[in-house]
């Protein structure tokens, strides 16, 4: 019991600390956006796009802090209204987030740091995100509560790679130094490539997704 009760505000406690960089970040970049002395790098070429810049900041935010709450186990099962309002509200978000995030890496000048394989990384990433949101979808559409969980596991732990990022970042600069390019595509390569794992020790020990028989609801449930 009382593990189950330290899960209920631990996971999304820690799921919290790990967005508070971003999401900090988006507000002071919406802020700047908005008339704001400028603060962060890069001013000049994210104001050139404020449009799916300000998508993007507002999807992933709502997202990453919305989504935290999905995974208290006690939390989701006592509040099963709230859990499948926030997912309605939630699945849109991750798709404007993958889609925003495709948007920008395609169409925006790159950062200094920012060379081709970076770019084809994110690319592949906002790809897949867009993908396990889709996927969660259509799972609960027929019912397959198993299947919808670990496909939004997965596109939740994409989205959050900002988070990883700056740890993965910050290590690097405490060990090494300033980031190059390699290095700044290694250290978010790695931090995608750790929520990616993580996910799927996650589903894994539940099994659910792919692995053991997944299970279905009675009758049709509305996106969880």
């Amino acid at each position: 019991m009382k593990s189950s009760a330290r899960s209920n505000w631990l996971i999304p406690a820690g799921l919290l600390v790990l967005g508070i960089v971003p999401v900090l970040a988006g507000g002071l970049r919406l802020a700047e956006l908005a008339g704001g002395a400028p603060v962060l790098p890069d001013g000049d070429r994210i104001a050139s796009v404020p449009v799916p810049v300000v998508l993007h900041i507002v999807s992933v935010t709502v997202f990453s802090v919305l989504g935290a709450f999905q995974f208290a186990p006690r939390f989701r099962r006592r509040r099963r209204g709230w859990h499948r309002a926030a997912g309605r509200l939630l699945v849109p978000c991750g798709l404007l987030t993958a889609l925003t995030g495709l948007w920008l890496t395609l169409f925006i000048p790159r950062a200094a740091l920012d060379g081709d394989a970076l770019a084809a990384i994110r690319v592949l990433v906002s790809v897949a995100m867009a993908a396990s949101m889709v996927l969660g979808l259509v799972a609960i559409l027929r019912r397959d509560v198993a299947r919808h969980r670990a496909w939004m596991i997965r596109g939740y732990a994409l989205g959050m790679g900002a988070g990883t990022q700056f740890f993965t970042q910050v290590v690097w600069l405490a060990a090494a130094g300033p980031l190059t390019m390699s290095s700044k595509t290694g250290t978010m390569a790695a931090a995608w490539l750790i929520n990616v794992v993580v996910a799927e020790w996650i589903i894994r020990r539940r099994a659910v997704g792919g692995v053991g028989r997944p299970v279905r609801v009675a009758s049709a449930a509305p996106v969880r």
